[in-house]
This record gives structure tokens, sequence and C-alpha cells, in this order.
């Protein structure tokens, strides 16, 4: 029961008794952020840090299922980050959401396989499309991946072995011109930036496509019903050609 409270009341239930306190120690899902952790208290933000490690540390080997990190804009909490993550970041993680606002996400090969990894978010991280693609590479389960303001990332590139993946998100990276994605199964995408080409080596699962980008609308409309035959909505948005989102329903 413990386990299924919220990460807030967990946390206070753990000050009750020392049974509660072992159980909050092996609470698998954190949610770490200003609003969850100094939202109501007086001078919180010198704490945010401290109350960031305390929390992983005491939850080091109990293996984490979920864990959303999100340090706002605190520059003090960025000589933590490479600890936290690795304390946290472990092969039993199913959800990783992390929202660094600038800090560097280095996965290392030392990290191994993550093979419970279902979802990963990233949201203003400084990472590039090799270190994802590296990531990728050694999450197999891996069914959505979300990717938001990743300033490094030029070239993203999906593997085949990623079978389960039917999700992706990517909004905002400006840098990234290229999208190769050949996981079989995706069947939603939604991208928004400068210039991205996109290349998929198998379509035959797509829904959903909505892309925002220049000059994408006659590349739309001329390519990619024809490689598309299940997509059903399409939504598709560029300045430089008409000022409306188009959308289109096949089926």
């Amino acid at each position: 029961i413990h386990s299924l409270m919220p990460m807030r009341d967990a946390a206070r239930a753990a000050c009750l008794s020392r049974a509660f306190l072992h159980s909050w120690r092996c609470h698998p899902n954190l949610t770490l952020d200003w609003q969850t952790l100094c939202s109501k208290s007086k001078g919180g933000g010198g704490n945010f840090s401290r109350k960031i490690d305390s929390i992983i540390r005491n939850h080091s080997g109990i293996g984490l299922k979920r864990l959303e990190l999100d340090i706002f804009d605190d520059d003090r909490t960025l000589p933590y980050i490479d600890s936290w993550l690795q304390f946290a970041v472990t092969p039993g993680i199913e959800e990783l959401t992390l929202g660094l606002y600038k800090s560097a996400f280095r996965p290392m090969a030392e990290l191994g396989p993550l093979r419970s990894l279902t979802t990963l978010h990233l949201c203003s991280v400084r990472i590039t499309g090799d270190e994802v693609g590296c990531f990728l590479s050694n999450s197999p389960a891996l069914e959505q991946l979300k990717l938001y303001d990743c300033k490094e990332i030029i070239f993203l590139k999906i593997p085949c072995m990623l079978q389960r993946l039917r999700c992706l998100s990517v909004f905002s990276c400006w840098m990234l011109q290229l999208i190769e994605c050949k996981a079989p199964n995706l069947s939603n995408i939604y991208a928004s930036g400068e210039n991205i080409k996109l290349s998929l080596s198998e379509a035959l699962c797509m829904k959903d496509l909505c892309m925002c980008f220049p000059n994408v609308i006659g590349y739309a409309l001329a390519e990619l019903p024809s490689i598309m035959p299940t997509l059903e909505t399409l939504e598709i948005g560029s300045e430089d050609e008409v000022i409306l989102l188009i959308r289109l329903y096949f089926g």
C-alpha cells in the first residue's frame, strides 16, 4: 500500500514509524522537482539539492522503477547531477524523465542494458545524437521516446532493435537535421523544428504523423501517403508555405 502512495505522502508516512521508513527507502517511484520538495518551505531553495541528494542516496541499490528529475534552473544542483544519475539509473528502471536545463547527460557504456526501460523523456538536456543512439541501443523495451529542447542533437538514429517503440516526439531541437528511424512498429511521430529530414526504412504501422517545420507540406503530400499505407492522421504546418495547419484524415 505504501509503495502505491504519491511520493510526498509516502515520505510523510515514513516519519510515523520504522516500518514506513523502511518502506519509504524502497519506494520505487520518485518525482524530484521544485514543486514537490520546496514549494511550501520558506527559503527552501537552499535545501533543494540537499534534499534530492539525501533521497537518491537513501534509495541507492533498491532498484527504482520510475524517476522524474527536474532541477528547475537551480545552478546549485549542477555539481551533483552525475552522481545522482549513477545512483538512480540502473538496469531495472522503467521510466526516466530528465529536465536538466542545459546540464549534460552522458550515458556510459558501463551502465549496461536497460531491459525494463519503456519510457524516456529528455528536456533541455545536453546530449549528442551519438549518445542518444548508444542509450537507445541498450534499451530494447523502449515504447516511447520524447526529446524537447536538446540542442546538441544533429542526427537522430533509431535502431531496428527497438521492436516495441510506438511513439516518437521531437520538439524544439533546433540543431536537428535528420531523423533516421528503423524501428519497425513505430506508429506515432510528432516533430517540430528547423529543416528536419525524415528517413523511415519501414512505415507500415504508421497511423499518426504530425510535422511542423519549413518546406514540409509539399514533401508530405507528395511522398508520405505512398510509403505509409496505414496512415490515418497527417498534421502538417509550415509558415514558409501556408499559414494554417493542415489536417488530413485518411481511411
